[in-house]
Order: C-alpha cells, then structure tokens, then sequence
C-alpha cells in the first residue's frame, strides 16, 4: 500500500488535501508532512514550493508530484536525479489564464472603460467601436496554457502570433516564431505582450527594455507567468515613456507585493494577487492520483520534468 505525504503550505491546507487524496483512494495512507516530526517514509510526495527540510525528513522518496505547472519553487539540488518530479499540466488552469487574458485585452483597448464613466455623467453616447487588427497578440509560451490562451484571443478574433523557445506545431490562423533568432521579429508583430513561459535561468528578466522598446507603439503587458520574467525598472521606464500604455500584472518577484512597490500606485499598471490561474483542488488531485496509478503500473506517465529545461 502506498504512502503519500502532502506538503502543499499551510498545516490545514496540507490536511484539506489529505482528505480529498484519501476519498480517492481509500486504502492508500496520506499524512501532512510536519517538519522534523518522525513521520513514516513515504513513498510519494504531493507538494507546493517545499522546504528543503521535507526531503531531508522523506530520504526515500520514489516521486514527487507538484500540484502547478510552474516547478521553479523546486529546489533540485536537493532531490537525487533517480527521483522524477512531474507536474500537472492543467487542472482547470488554462481556461482561467485564458479568461484572464480575455480581460487584459479589455483593459488594453479600453473598450467598455468609456461607458463607466458616461455612467457616472449619466451621459448616453456610443463609442467608436475597437478594430481588432489593430491589436496584435504576441503569446510568450506554447503549452497546454498558451496554446488555450492563444486560442481564444483568435477565435475572437485578434491577431495572434506566438513564440516559445523550441519550435513546435502551431494551430491554424496562428503564426509562430520559435528561437531567440525570431525573438525580435515576434515582439515587433506584436502590440500587446502576454507571458505565460516557465521560468527558467534562460527567460528570467526576459522582458526587459530591449525587448519591450520592440513592442509596437503603444503597447501593453499582460503578465501571468512568473513576476522575475519581468525586470520592473525597466518596464516602469517604458510606461513613463509612453512606449508602453498599460500591463496587468499578476505575478511579482516578491509575493505578497510590499505596500511601498511601486506598482501599487503607478497609474498604468493593474495588480492582482496571482489568482490568474489557481490549481483548483479536486481536479488537481485527480489528476496527480492518475499518474501516481500509471506509476505504479509502469505505465507512461505525462508531466515529467526535464531538470535541464525546468518545465
């Protein structure tokens, strides 16, 4: 019978998981981890940004499962490379990031910000309607998330073009551009900019001036992967220039956001507290349950980490 610890935050929010693992699996022992307890060792680990204290505490690991898609919170060094991490691919995340997305892009045209205020005037008067030709979207990431992000922007009718780091096939109607010798030509097809690549040594501070003076003018960021993809003096430097209009940001290098960062009170820039896309508990347990099975039943089992990649 296999045994599962979950270390996924808080104590009580390890023991809501546990309940929901042990509905699934009624004759599998699940526990939260608790720090330098003496725990029996398990066999799998469920986990969320763990403490190097948790694999110290659990030496005999055979896997661990991470209940997001980003593993950037995973200290390697600390796992033995014969351990495979996996991680969910979508547990109901895509189609949130892609609603979001959906209200960046309302943001960045402003389409419906002119009737709030005629509503305050009580004033009727109807706008000049939106040309989505006029607002190219360059997606910054291809998997499971930005392929469903790039889908609905076009289905609505936007222009999309995306770029990821390796080529791959891309849908139809959707032009890519794969590798830094495309990176360019990407950014300037592209008036708003949304982020949704892992973050790895090679696309940290990837948005950066540079990159964003490609941006056509009047640009606009929408950010929901990773705030150290962003180097933020840069991107305040481009919204005071005007190059930039607007970014929504839902991810920051330091979460929760200090109440002196100036991104609170920079007039261009819309904060959210990193709901962009939540691993929705049920789902997510499902899925991380099914690969546990297939594990166990030396089956293939999707969501494998490449450590040299991290994603």
């Amino acid at each position: 019978m296999p045994s599962v610890v979950v270390a996924v935050g808080r104590s009580e929010s390890n023991q809501r998981w546990v309940e929901v693992f042990q509905q699934l699996q009624p004759d599998w022992s699940f526990f939260a981890w608790e720090p330098q307890a003496d725990q029996a060792p398990a066999d799998f680990a469920v986990v969320w940004r763990p403490s190097v204290q948790l694999f110290q505490d659990q030496p005999s690991l055979q896997a661990i499962f991470n209940i997001g898609a980003g593993v950037d919170g995973i200290d390697f060094s600390q796992i033995p490379d014969s351990v495979p991490v996996y991680r969910v691919e979508d547990a109901g995340m895509a189609v949130q990031m892609a609603e979001y997305a959906v209200y960046g892009m309302l943001l960045a045209t402003q389409r419906f910000a002119p009737y709030v205020e005629q509503q305050a005037q009580q004033q009727w008067l109807q706008q000049e309607p939106i040309y989505r030709k006029q607002w190219p979207v360059g997606v910054m990431g291809y998997g499971q998330i930005g392929r469903q992000v790039a889908q609905v922007l076009h289905q609505l009718g936007y222009p999309v073009s995306v770029w990821t780091r390796t080529a791959r096939a891309a849908d139809s109607g959707i032009q890519f551009f794969a590798g830094q010798e495309q990176f360019s030509a990407f950014l300037q097809q592209s008036r708003v900019l949304v982020n949704v690549l892992p973050l790895t040594p090679q696309t940290r501070g990837i948005i950066n001036q540079a990159a964003l003076a490609q941006l056509q003018p009047q640009g606009f960021v929408i950010n929901m992967a990773r705030g150290p993809h962003i180097v933020e003096q840069d991107l305040i430097h481009m919204l005071d220039s005007g190059h930039v209009t607007g970014a929504l940001l839902d991810v920051f290098d330091i979460e929760p956001l200090p109440q002196t960062h100036p991104f609170w009170r920079h007039p261009r820039i819309h904060v959210t507290p990193h709901i962009s896309g939540v691993s929705l508990r049920e789902p997510t347990a499902q899925q991380i349950h099914q690969k546990m099975q297939a594990l166990l039943q030396n089956q293939p089992v999707s969501g494998l980490v490449d450590r040299s990649r991290m994603y």
